[in-house]
Order: C-alpha cells, then sequence, then structure tokens
C-alpha cells in the first residue's frame, strides 16, 4: 500500500485549502489499521509539525470529510486540517485512487489509558472519570445536534491529550446522517458498544445508539474493562439481558418493532448496577449509567441532560475551576436546545463571567 509520503503523494490543489497546498508529508509510524484503510503518524515536512493522516478507499467519497467540516470547531470534535488524493499502485496492477484525510495529532487514546490503569491493578480516579465522560458526552450532544449518528463510539475512538486532558471524538467512518425513515445497517457499532436495538436487527434506529455506547464507555471507565463482552452478536445480547434482566414485549418493539413475537425463558430479574460496578461508584453515577443503558432507545438521557447530572457537580467546583474551565467555554450553537434554567444549571458562575466577558 502506498503511504501518503512526500515521494508518493499526488495532489489536486481544489482538495485542499490554499495554505495546505504547499504542504507535504512523510508517513513515520502507522497508528492502526481496519477495513477502512490505515491511520498514519505523520510530519508535515515544511513545518515540522506532527499530523495524523487517515488513507481511505475513494469509493468511500467524501461523506466523512463533509461530516467532519460541519463539526469544525468544537473542542471535542478531532479537527480536520485538508484532504488530498493519492494514487495507490497504477491502472496496469489494479491501483485505485485513496483519499487522504489530515487530522490533528493526539498522543493517546482512552483505550490505552483504561489499558494503562488495568496493567499497574489501579483504578481511575473518580475525577477524571468524570472529567472524560462530560466530554465524551458533550462532543456527542455536539454531534446529536447536527442530526449526526457516530455509530461507532469506543475508547479506541476517543483520543486523549496527555498534557490537557482534553478528549476528542475522532473516526467518523461509519457516521451516518439521520433521515426520517431511511434504512440503515444493524450491524455497524463495534460488537461490545453496540446497542441491543442494533443486535436485534433494528435497521430504523436513532441517534440513541451513540447513547448506549457511551453508557457502555462510562461505566468501563469505571471498571476498566467492557461492561458486556458478547463473544458473537446472539452472546452480546445475552450478557446485557444478564445485567439489564430480560426485556418486556414493550421494550422488544420499542426496540424493532419488526422483531418477531418471542418469549425470553426463563425471565432474568435486573441486576442492581451497585453490584454491577463492583461498589466503586458513587450512588450518582449508578443512576447515570441506568439512563442510559436502558432497553427503550427513547428513554435514554440524552446527552445535553447527561450533562446536567448531579454526578458531574464536582468539575463545577471554584476549587477545579484551573483543570475544568476547558470544559464550559460553550458555543451558543451547543446550548439552543435547553432551557435558561437548564443554561443555568450547566454553567457554573464562574464559567458564565468569563462567558460573559468574551462576549
Amino acid at each position: 500500500m502506498a503511504t501518503p509520503s512526500a515521494n508518493s503523494r499526488k495532489r489536486k490543489a481544489d482538495e485542499e485549502p490554499p495554505e495546505l497546498q504547499t504542504r507535504t508529508y512523510t508517513a513515520q509510524r502507522v497508528l492502526g489499521k481496519g477495513s477502512f484503510g490505515v491511520v498514519y503518524q505523520a510530519q508535515v515536512l515544511e513545518t515540522g509539525e506532527t499530523v495524523a493522516i487517515k488513507s481511505i478507499r475513494m469509493q468511500d467519497k467524501d461523506r466523512e470529510v463533509q461530516i467532519l467540516k460541519e463539526l469544525d470547531g468544537h473542542p471535542n470534535i478531532v479537527t480536520l486540517h485538508g484532504a488530498f488524493l493519492s494514487d495507490e499502485g497504477t491502472a496496469t496492477n489494479g491501483g485505485s485512487t485513496r483519499l487522504n484525510l489530515v487530522l490533528e495529532y493526539l498522543s493517546d487514546t482512552l483505550h490505552r489509558v483504561i489499558k494503562h490503569y488495568n496493567t499497574t491493578n489501579s483504578k481511575m480516579d473518580a475525577f477524571y472519570v468524570k472529567l472524560y465522560q462530560f466530554q465524551l458526552m458533550r462532543g456527542l450532544a455536539f454531534v446529536h445536534g447536527r442530526g449526526i449518528a457516530h455509530c461507532d463510539l469506543k475508547p479506541q475512538n476517543l483520543l486523549l491529550d496527555g498534557k490537557s486532558q482534553t478528549l476528542k471524538i475522532c473516526d467518523f467512518g461509519t457516521a451516518k446522517r439521520m433521515v426520517f425513515g431511511e434504512q440503515g445497517r444493524a450491524y455497524m457499532v463495534s460488537r461490545y458498544y453496540r446497542a441491543p436495538e442494533l443486535i436485534l436487527g433494528a435497521t430504523q434506529f436513532s441517534t440513541s445508539v451513540d447513547l448506549w455506547s457511551a453508557g457502555c464507555v462510562f461505566a468501563e471507565l469505571i471498571l476498566g474493562q467492557p461492561l458486556f463482552t458478547g463473544k458473537d452478536g446472539i452472546d452480546q445480547l445475552v450478557q446485557i439481558v444478564k445485567v439489564l434482566g430480560t426485556p418486556s414485549t414493550q421494550q422488544l418493539r420499542a426496540m424493532n418493532p419488526n422483531y418477531p413475537e418471542y418469549e425470553f425463558t426463563p425471565s432474568i430479574s435486573p441486576h442492581p448496577w451497585e453490584k454491577v460496578l463492583r461498589g466503586w461508584a458513587p450512588v450518582h453515577a449508578c443512576d447515570l449509567v441506568s439512563l442510559m443503558l436502558t432497553y427503550d432507545p427513547a428513554a435514554r438521557a440524552p446527552p445535553l441532560h447527561v450533562l446536567l447530572h448531579p454526578f458531574f457537580a464536582e468539575l463545577k467546583s471554584i476549587e477545579k475551576k484551573e483543570q475544568c474551565k476547558m470544559l464550559f467555554n460553550f458555543r451558543e450553537d451547543e446550548l439552543w436546545w435547553l432551557t435558561s434554567v437548564e443554561r443555568q444549571q450547566l454553567i457554573p458562575s464562574w464559567a458564565a463571567a468569563e462567558m460573559a466577558r468574551r462576549e
């Protein structure tokens, strides 16, 4: 596979903004591989800047580019710097044109951080659980506010800046713009984080599939390991039932109205969240996870309402101002969906004063 290096790169001027047209990149190492293509760490030769380059098949078109452009400027969404085309092989040996997305580079992922805690046999401090989950939900609120579902939220797709502790959602390759009545693929979303309606074959779903995934990430931050670890799609549902209990007929219908009548036997009672989270989590954490991990997609708490939950109260304290001021630099278009009372609940007085000064 050709890498997006200074030697192999082929530019088309209309694919990039003017400031990127004179830039060349040299690939340094592979950050990740998947069915989509390859992500490289690369260096901008003209500036020495480190970036990430996601190289995908051209037949995937520019859907991800368009979505990232629409989400541009949010502090919890990875930034797209530009895009360019490159040739993979030649026409005689089956080569093809690839689309390369130039993205900001962040040094770590939430997956690696969680793995580090496991390796050291320790658990993440409650403050950082709150810090990371708050940023995830803030970014998700912005995505959903644009009518877009990410469709593959998991710790591997959550980037972290180790210095500022900023979390950013990345990899919008399977993201879907929600269109009423339009069918989607039920097999999207990585298995451990896949909402039960997708497991049950629903092809008409909403942004609430991301709320389920975010709830799974939240539980993983507390436990240090994935909550539901099914060996396949069916076993994934079995693992969910062991925790949430047997879904009712109404819940089954809410997840997939076309699912055939089915009675689960034997009936299983839900497991208390206090026990599921092994007694490590405070009451507010158990309440919050229950609002996100529920069978009925419409009953899952939307992201902005999650941010209002008492679980995040510590982040709003004046004692945490320096560490948390980045959390409350809201843009006006992030708060469209909140009432004035909810805005006051969300933004601490010290942050509201700073926002007023900026205006």
